[in-house]
């Protein structure tokens, strides 16, 4: 996104004019509004040049000239710049000298006022509402994909790895998907919430893996709370025959 700059009550060019006798011992000069000056864009960070510019009208140019009355017209920076510096063209009066180096003043992005409201915007429904639910939007932390694999043939076992849920807020199985080279029987595929304190296994959403149907997908919306551990287990029918067993789940 291109921020915009200038075109500000503060945003023009002044030079100063004629002496101005203050004290007996002090002097000043009154402001002038410069037009028709050439300026420079510069990165705030590393003071290179920018020419990366827009308009008013939204044509490119490498520089700026003030207006009739010395504003600094409204234009656009390079994408994502919201801060640089700015400052009359270097000049050299001959061949053989090296140019000025002019005065290089900071400008802010005019939308910096609208950006810094959406920020506070967003810490106050945060801190208003921190989990979520119907009194504001619940923060939705990345997606935790976790797979589960038994190589060869497949025994009916509970997996000793499990996901604990760590995040301070209550998480969801979204989906959880199960896929085994069948040739015959079935295996069930049990999707199992761990209690922190006592251990004990719960049987939250299950898949059936046969030879018609080797791969299974299911969205069982399954709550999982702050210290719960989540599992798989699998059981197998009299006379099963299968193996390369995969189980992913996905949690939000």
């Amino acid at each position: 996104m291109r921020y915009w700059f200038g075109g500000q009550p503060s945003d023009y060019v002044i030079a100063p004019g004629e002496q101005v006798l203050l004290t007996d011992e002090s002097v000043g000069y009154q402001p002038l509004l410069v037009p028709g000056v050439v300026l420079w864009v510069y990165d705030h960070e590393t003071g290179d040049r920018l020419t990366d510019l827009l308009d008013g009208t939204g044509n490119p140019v490498e520089d700026l000239r003030t207006s009739d009355y010395g504003l600094i017209s409204r234009f656009r920076g390079p994408d994502e710049v919201r801060r640089v510096l700015i400052g009359p063209a270097p000049q050299s009066s001959g061949e053989e000298e090296e140019p000025s180096s002019p005065g290089r003043w900071v400008l802010t992005s005019t939308d910096w006022p609208f950006i810094i409201t959406q920020v506070e915007d967003r810490v106050v429904a945060l801190e208003d509402n921190p989990g979520g639910g119907e009194e504001g939007p619940e923060p939705v932390a990345t997606a935790h994909p976790m797979i589960w694999s038994q190589a060869g043939e497949i025994q009916p076992r509970t997996s000793a790895h499990r996901y604990v849920n760590l995040e301070n807020r209550q998480q969801r199985v979204t989906v959880m998907r199960a896929e085994a080279s069948v040739v015959n029987g079935q295996v069930d595929v049990h999707l199992l919430t761990v209690d922190p304190v006592t251990g004990t296994a719960t049987v939250g959403a299950a898949v059936a893996l046969t030879p018609e149907a080797p791969t299974n997908t299911i969205t069982p919306d399954l709550a999982v709370s702050t210290g719960t551990g989540v599992t798989v287990g699998v059981e197998a029918l009299e006379d099963t025959n299968a193996e390369g067993l995969t189980v992913q789940v996905m949690i939000r």
